[in-house]
């Protein structure tokens, strides 16, 4: 099985080993070419400062081994890409490496609304070719682009002229319209073969063999060569290699932590709620797996975990407990009878205790580490369908429906590979979240959420809430008032994402809560489902393997048809 993963830079000691066998392959496949790898390398570090995207997708096997790459640049104000190298392990020719790396390449940039994605191909006109013993091979490859209605650009100098980008072996300019009906203006193919060829070859605007082949692209719109391949049949569908959504769903596990209580609006209904919003899109679901404990008590505290883990044989399965004497004078002294522990350990007086809720609380936590081990795996982006929430839940104490902070563990799990942002688009601030990772520079937190004048947690989410030691500076809240729509929420989660694109960082853990739609009964925003889609939109161009770890939303028909729109939002992009 191929799964995909995109290096975006290398920043970790597994980011150095996946490079380290990307430019095996590529000098297995390109002797003749090694500083070219050196290159490679050079734009994907995390200090590199350019005008285009470097695009570094990896197709791996079992235990992770990379059996090939594609790398590209993409120029975000030209809407256009640039495939450089598409290499599969020699060792394992026609194992289809090669045609799946190029079909997930193209998903790539079609996700980014790319209008064409170019590459340079040795020519199969005879005449053109210093080593002839190499036409055949080369109509196979052109063969294997008509497939995709990848062909020549017509009428130009580009395949005639040597110039340090092709190292004075000519090559045709291939153009992959990527299914756009509309064919590219000679204006935006003058201003794209002027970037590829100062990227590629060093070649400035004034260069002389650059104006030559600029001046020659006289067609307007664009022509393509013909198709010269009869046994050639363009491949209209998408595969959807990498636009699918892989959810862990935590099953029937959820649903020993129910409440009947009056006004406990966190039930199990909002799971099967879930599900139908999902039904019908292009999802893969996974089980959940068991993780050691260690990785709970890497973001809590032993204490609180040990007086949650209690609850099972302290108290019957019709027992509930609420806190209700809270140490706010004596922080310092913890209650020695256990049922009174619970206003140590609890922010507030409705998140009951049951025999359950630990055992609830586990699961959910181990839900949201499956779904960071597939992002590790290469997953583009997971949704893990959890129940009990965790935002609420700080290293020391839990509330607000919360007992372990979900999102937190898994975040923290994440960390040990790259930079992590957290980005909580829940109604109600994530104040567990922020107090675990406040004196943190590897994981930035970001939270949109009702202003706390108003909105639960009330004590935390103040804008001028910034971290602390380390921390400073990576901690960011957008409190807003009641009211807020889709115009507000999207300029203000649009600002938000520009902190986290400044913070650069390797992963994405958003913290969902559909409580932000009109109609939520613990809200007071009033975004829509169209607001919902386009949230989704947004969070996709961020471009980053992304963790989407479910939290509040109280409202069914709005956990239904937000999940629907958010996911296909996400899943556009």
């Amino acid at each position: 099985m191929i799964q995909f993963r995109r290096l975006y830079q290398v920043s970790t000691q597994r980011d150095q080993e996946r490079l380290g066998a990307v430019l095996r392959l590529y000098q297995d496949a390109f002797p003749y070419s090694p500083e070219y790898a050196v290159q490679i390398g050079k734009f994907l570090k995390p200090d590199c400062e350019q005008d285009f995207e470097v695009v570094l997708l990896l197709a791996e096997g079992n235990k992770s081994r990379v059996l090939g790459f594609s790398f590209s640049f993409y120029f975000p104000d030209l809407e256009c890409a640039y495939l450089d190298y598409l290499v599969s392990d020699p060792a394992r020719k026609r194992r289809g490496i090669g045609t799946a790396l190029y079909e997930a390449t193209r998903e790539l940039f079609i996700f980014r609304k790319s209008r064409a994605l170019f590459m340079d191909v040795p020519p199969d006109e005879k005449e053109k070719i210093k080593e002839t013993f190499r036409l055949t091979s080369n109509k196979r490859r052109l063969a294997f682009y008509e497939q995709y209605d990848a062909r020549p650009v017509s009428n130009t100098l580009y395949d005639c002229v040597s110039t340090p980008a092709n190292q004075g072996h000519v090559t045709f300019l291939v153009c992959d319209n990527l299914g756009n009906s509309k064919p590219l203006r000679r204006a935006d193919l003058k201003k794209a073969v002027t970037r590829f060829l100062f990227v590629k070859g060093g070649m400035a605007r004034e260069d002389p063999k650059t104006k030559e082949i600029i001046a020659s692209i006289k067609d307007d719109p664009i022509l393509l060569r013909p198709p010269v391949y009869a046994e050639a049949k363009p491949l209209l569908s998408q595969k959807n290699l990498l636009g699918k959504m892989d959810v862990v769903n935590v099953g029937n596990a959820h649903q020993i932590h129910h409440l009947k209580e009056r006004g406990y609006v966190e039930r199990p209904a909002r799971i099967d709620a879930l599900l139908k919003g999902i039904d019908g899109l292009e999802v893969v679901f996974h089980k959940v797996k068991s993780y050691p404990v260690g990785h709970i008590k890497a973001v809590h505290d032993a204490g609180l975990l040990n007086f949650l883990s209690k609850a099972a044989q302290r108290l019957g399965p019709r027992e509930l407990l609420y806190p209700t004497v809270f140490p706010i004078r004596r922080p310092d002294r913890i209650p020695k009878r256990w049922d009174m522990q619970g206003g140590y350990y609890c922010i507030d007086t409705f998140t009951p205790l049951t025999s359950n809720s630990y055992l609830a609380a586990r699961n959910a936590a181990n839900g949201a580490l499956s779904g960071a081990e597939l992002i590790l795996n290469g997953a583009y982006r997971a949704y893990v369908l959890c129940r009990p929430p965790g935002h609420h839940a700080e290293r020391r104490v839990f509330g607000g429906f919360c007992y372990l902070n979900n999102a937190a563990i898994a975040a923290h799990y994440l960390s040990k590979e790259g930079r992590v942002a957290v980005l909580d688009i829940d109604y109600h601030h994530g104040n567990g979240t922020q107090n675990i990772f406040y004196g943190r520079k590897d994981v930035y937190f970001v939270s949109i959420h009702g202003h706390p004048i108003q909105a639960y947690p009330y004590f935390s989410g103040y804008s001028d809430e910034k971290g602390e030691g380390e921390g400073l500076g990576y901690n960011r809240n957008f409190p807003l008032r009641p009211g807020a729509d889709d115009a507000k929420y999207l300029k203000t989660l649009t600002e938000a994402c520009a902190v986290i694109q400044r913070f650069k960082p390797e992963f994405l853990v958003v913290s969902v809560g559909y409580d932000i739609m009109r109609g939520d009964p613990t809200g007071t925003f009033v975004v829509s489902h169209s607001g919902m889609r386009q949230i989704g939109e947004i969070l996709g161009r961020l471009h980053l393997p992304t963790l989407l770890v479910q939290e509040g939303g109280y409202s069914l028909p709005n956990l239904k048809m937000g999940s629907k729109n958010f996911i296909t939002g996400i899943s556009r992009i």
